[in-house]
């Protein structure tokens, strides 16, 4: 007959090095959000159905794979999932779709308090917490000085976790964490209410799991700390991965779609007078919609315009902006020399604007006007004529696409990848050719 495990003893399973330590696969957690609950069982006999609610998904579809010595960063705005995979990696919440599966001993610091009985003293959370995560009595006994000094809570070590402050349960909670010594640290955003000096040892103890090649994920807000912290980034948005890769490339991104969604909108028609602009579609080079394209993409902004009187010239503006407003170029037809017009009272006519997107990761808005010829007079505007998406590119990071491409000159040079990859970072790198 097989022996049943425990808790502890599946938490403390041994890492197998041949395989990575995190699979997700396919993965999509569904939540139902009620829109009426009935409050007792006299109310639901009354209404004799069940009370309504619409399906929503925390997560679909995510799929990735993080092998072991990585450090990861998961970043997105809030409600778009983050939390909500770290439970499924630390198998707090089962999948309603998909697979997720760690390999090696789990620790994680998801929730102030997670895993501590209010009623108990902090020297028996530390032994709970130590069984759950899999530590033998001798093991707990042999780390229980560690946790105690670095969360520093000797003077209420008798005392019961519940009259301890928040910042008081997370250090608790932290120490046990990370002295467990596990093959797979999952954080989230816990460490923000610790005071400076916590925060720094924190930090200080991360650098070391993460030197040491051990697997650590992290949720924060935090963009520089997910900077120093880690050399990748998923970014999650509305419960989709939309990004997988370098984190300084991911940071951007999550910056961009920040200030995209955060930034005023304005009326997009103000009040025509001899023109008015009929439709503006921003065209790929297959002539279809284009929302999301690949960096320096061709494109087509196409602008249908309509005479209300007699027009002898006009001219087409367009201002390109990126989602924070920040005004990256302009154009306008009589500048190239190109004026619309003779125009008859309702004659319409159509501008082509070419142009080669040479940007980066990011959202960008643009602006469309129409103006007499010495642009002094304007005469129609559709201040978000389109907005279009440009697609994370390997190799760089920023605003611009400078085409960039490095060579060594002198001294040898040695292959590192395919180059569809980010900069591995020296510890990294010397971690991944220790393990050969």
């Amino acid at each position: 007959m097989e022996q049943r495990r425990s808790i502890g003893q599946l938490a403390g399973a041994m890492a197998d090095p041949n395989q990575p330590a995190v699979v997700v696969d396919r993965v999509t957690e569904t939540f139902r959000l009620f829109h009426e609950r009935p409050s007792g069982l006299k109310e639901r006999l009354y209404r004799m159905r069940r009370a309504s609610y619409t399906d929503f998904n925390a997560l679909e579809d995510v799929s990735f794979t993080i092998e072991h010595g990585e450090s990861v960063a998961v970043i997105g705005p809030n409600g778009s999932g983050k939390s909500t995979l770290l439970k499924l990696l630390a198998r707090i919440l089962p999948p309603d779709e998909g697979t997720v599966r760690t390999n090696g001993r789990v620790a994680s610091l998801l929730e102030l308090g997670a895993g501590f009985h209010g009623d108990l003293t902090g020297r028996e959370n530390i032994r709970l917490n130590g069984a759950i995560l899999g530590l033998s009595g001798t093991e707990i006994a042999e780390r229980f000085d560690e946790i105690v000094e670095f969360a520093g809570v000797e003077h209420l070590l008798d005392t019961a976790v519940r009259t301890y402050s928040s910042g008081l349960e997370v250090r608790l909670g932290f120490a046990v964490a990370v002295t467990v010594d596990p093959d797979i640290l999952l954080v989230d955003e816990v460490l923000a209410v610790g005071d400076a000096e916590f925060q720094e040892r924190s930090l200080d103890r991360m650098r070391t799991f993460r030197d040491a090649g051990k697997t650590f994920v992290l949720v924060s807000h935090d963009l520089d700390a997910v900077r120093e912290m880690c050399d990748r980034a998923i970014v999650l948005d509305r419960g989709r991965a939309l990004f997988d890769g370098p984190v300084s490339e991911g940071v951007e991104l999550y910056k961009q779609r920040v200030v995209s969604s955060a930034a005023p909108r304005v009326d997009r028609r103000r009040g025509p007078r001899q023109v008015a602009i009929d439709d503006v579609r921003l065209l790929d080079s297959d002539g279809e919609l284009a929302t999301e394209v690949a960096r320096s993409s061709p494109l087509v902004l196409r602008v249908r315009l309509r005479a209300l009187t007699e027009v002898e010239v006009c001219s087409v503006g367009v201002v390109v902006s990126r989602g924070d407003g920040t005004h990256l170029y302009e154009l306008h037809t009589t500048w190239q020399g190109v004026g619309v017009g003779p125009l008859r009272p309702w004659q319409e006519a159509v501008v082509e604007v070419r142009f080669t997107a040479h940007l980066l990761a990011g959202h960008y808005a643009i602006a469309c006007s129409v103006t007499d010829a010495s642009g002094r007079e304007t005469w129609a505007v559709v201040a978000e004529a389109a907005r279009f998406a440009v697609q994370p590119a390997p190799g760089g990071a920023g605003l611009v696409d400078l085409s960039a491409s490095a060579v060594v000159a002198d001294g040898p040079v040695r292959r590192t990848g395919d180059g569809k990859a980010g900069p591995i970072p020296l510890p990294r790198l010397q971690r991944r050719q220790a393990r050969g």
